[in-house]
């Protein structure tokens, strides 16, 4: 099955992993190119987290729907560890 996705999705975004305060942990930000890979590793360090946890990512401002969309699914799968997931675009381009 060949997928468009890696495509679809934006180059480069600014991530905030917040951990719940028992986690013992501060939270984590970076500013890195959104490839699987990073997606996975971006990903993991939310899962680390554990349940409570927020991901926060940030698309450049003017990204389309289809992107947006592209990075929710990209992250879903944190839905079902109690991981909240938010992406939303800069006021800037």
């Amino acid at each position: 099955m060949e997928t468009n996705e890696p495509h679809r999705l934006p180059s480069l975004v600014r991530v905030r992993v917040v951990p719940p305060a028992a986690a013992g942990w501060r939270e984590l930000e970076r500013v890195s190119w959104l490839t699987p890979y990073e997606a996975e590793t971006i990903g993991e360090d939310a899962r680390r987290g554990g349940p409570g946890t927020r991901l926060e990512v940030t698309v450049p401002g003017g990204a389309s729907d289809e992107r947006l969309a592209a990075v929710r699914s990209l992250f879903a799968w944190l839905a079902t560890k109690g991981i909240d997931v938010i992406v939303r675009q800069s006021d800037q381009p």
